[in-house]
């Protein structure tokens, strides 16, 4: 069976589900995009700018996205900080495996529908803050451990800088991340965030506008909220 995979693309676009869908669609270089039109089967979220999804469209980009499973970036990280030429590998294989995964994409949409049932606005997927929570949720995979805390890259504020984020919401116990040491199901990571009031509070805090999620098998989740 073909593996699921997503096209992660270039800039903010503005789609409809249908026949065809026209985006813009990431070129040889990072900064460097151009028009062309894909079937509705790979459309993705952007890879530079923040991305509004209805309802509907998560529900069908989570259809055809990597499963939790499959997107596991194959680095180790190891006992020390990474380097900038790591990072920048680690950053190119997070979009080479497909991006925002499925389980990912379906605790945003959870998250969403919190909001919205209290009057609150949806929160738009940031790539930057997907990347960082991803490599978090990785890192504790790999080192074993479970804490807001880097033991080699520090707090949340500093992961999110390193992939380019600066406009992060602070809080009085520092970066607003939530994290779980689950990957059982979305639905069972986001309800047990609604179930604690810091978590809860994160989740439902109207000065937020982006969100990333980052799931890996044996690290958990995490989410990182901008503003």
């Amino acid at each position: 069976m073909m593996k699921k995979r997503i096209l992660a693309i270039g800039l903010t676009a503005v789609f409809t589900i249908g026949a065809s869908v026209s985006v813009w669609a990431n070129g040889a270089a990072m900064d460097s995009c151009t028009a062309e039109t894909y079937p509705a089967e790979i459309l993705s979220i952007c890879r530079i700018e923040p991305t509004m999804l209805t309802d509907y469209e998560l529900s069908e980009l989570i259809i055809i996205s990597p499963d939790v499973a499959d997107t596991r970036s194959n680095l180790i990280m190891p006992g020390r900080r990474i380097t900038s030429a790591e990072l920048t590998a680690w950053s190119y294989e997070y979009w080479e495996l497909g991006g925002v995964n499925a389980f990912e994409l379906e605790v945003v949409r959870l998250i969403n529908i919190e909001r919205t049932a209290v009057g609150l606005h949806p929160l738009s997927i940031n790539p930057q803050l997907s990347m960082a929570a991803r490599f978090h949720s990785q890192e504790m995979a790999d080192l074993r451990f479970f804490n807001h805390r880097s033991p080699h890259h520090g707090r949340g504020i500093y992961r999110a800088e390193m992939f380019g984020h600066e406009n992060i919401q602070e809080h009085v116990w520092g970066v607003r991340e939530n994290i779980a040491s689950g990957t059982r199901s979305p639905e069972s990571v986001v309800q047990a965030w609604m179930n604690s009031p810091g978590h809860r509070a994160a989740i439902l805090e109207v000065e937020y506008l982006t969100i990333g999620v980052g799931a890996v098998q044996g690290g958990g989740t995490t989410a990182k909220f901008g503003a």
